[in-house]
């Protein structure tokens, strides 16, 4: 089954911050113009991250909800500690955006999969493959609303999900799409 490698989520923690107060109390070094949010990176769990002027938070890198939680209540914690008003904490609801998962899905084929005619046997409007581009296949789910890259090789990258259940969803899916292709 897929694993997790990356979580994108957010959190709205008040109506609005002073990013440049933050980043001076925190001693952060942040640079507007480079950038609109400032980065905080939370060492354990290895979580970066990004605080807006709207006063939303968002988090990646996480491998985990769990790991999410931590980070954001990290990042409270040492705004509290630092004077900063925050909403109380059961009015901040973490949404999750983005969970990206890889599969291997080796074990369906014996060798390469043959991703030239693969594209054709999916849905065109929903798949491209350009080889001198990218190495993969970029295949389009309309539901669930996920990307999948399928390498040669067997290994898949699964993005786009917002929730658990939508990316194992989704793997099956192309589980049972991949099966009907090599038994052709």
């Amino acid at each position: 089954m897929a694993k997790v490698v990356n979580i994108v989520a957010s959190m709205r923690i008040t109506n609005s911050i002073d990013v440049n107060a933050v980043a001076d109390e925190l001693n952060i070094d942040y640079e507007q113009e480079q950038f609109p949010g400032m980065v905080y990176r939370v060492l354990e769990p290895k979580v970066c991250l990004l605080l807006f002027r709207s006063g939303k938070a968002v988090a990646t890198g996480a491998k985990t909800v769990e790991a999410v939680e931590i980070a954001f209540g990290k990042l409270r914690e040492e705004l509290i500690r630092n004077n900063f008003e925050l909403w109380d904490e059961k009015d901040c609801d973490i949404n999750l955006h983005n969970i990206v998962m890889t599969s291997d899905l080796s074990n369906l084929v014996s060798g390469k999969i043959d991703l030239s005619e693969l594209m054709l046997y999916l849905p065109f409007d929903k798949t491209e493959y350009e080889p001198e581009q990218f190495p993969g296949l970029i295949y389009r789910l309309d539901d669930p609303a996920v990307v999948f890259l399928i390498f040669s090789s067997g290994r898949c990258v699964i993005t786009g999900a917002n929730t658990f259940d939508e990316a194992d969803e989704a793997e099956l899916t192309l589980i049972d799409e991949l099966n009907i292709f090599l038994t052709k």
